[in-house]
C-alpha cells in the first residue's frame, strides 16, 4: 500500500509540475495583461510607436503568426526586454502569440 501511494504521490507531481511548466490553467489574454499590456495597451507601443502589434506592423517586422510571436519574445529587438523560457513558458509564449495574433487585426 505504501508503495502505491509513493508511486502515485510521484506522478502526481510530477503531472503538477508539468502543468506549472506549461502554463496550463491561464489564457493568451491574461498572459498579455501581465506580461505585456504594461508596454503594449491595446496592442500598442508606448516605447517604439510603429511597432504596435497591429497586423501590418507585425508583418512588416517578419511576424505573422503565434509561433512568429513567440520566438520574438526571446530576442526581441531594441526597447523591448527578453523573455526567458524561465519567465514565460514555452506553452505560455504560444498562448500569448496565439492572443496577439487573434486579436490586433
Amino acid at each position: 500500500m505504501r508503495g502505491g501511494m509513493a508511486l502515485f504521490a510521484a506522478a502526481l507531481f510530477c503531472g503538477l509540475l508539468a502543468a506549472c511548466r506549461t502554463g496550463a490553467g491561464k489564457g493568451g489574454e491574461s498572459l498579455f495583461v501581465t506580461h505585456c499590456a504594461g508596454c503594449h495597451p491595446n496592442g500598442g507601443n508606448t516605447i517604439r510607436a510603429g511597432k504596435t502589434l497591429g497586423r501590418s506592423d507585425r508583418e512588416a517586422n517578419g511576424i505573422r503568426t503565434a509561433e512568429d510571436v513567440a520566438a520574438y519574445i526571446r530576442k526581441p529587438g531594441q526597447g523591448m526586454p527578453v523573455f526567458s523560457e524561465g519567465m514565460i513558458p514555452p506553452g505560455d509564449a504560444l498562448r500569448i502569440g496565439e492572443y496577439v495574433v487573434g486579436t490586433f487585426k
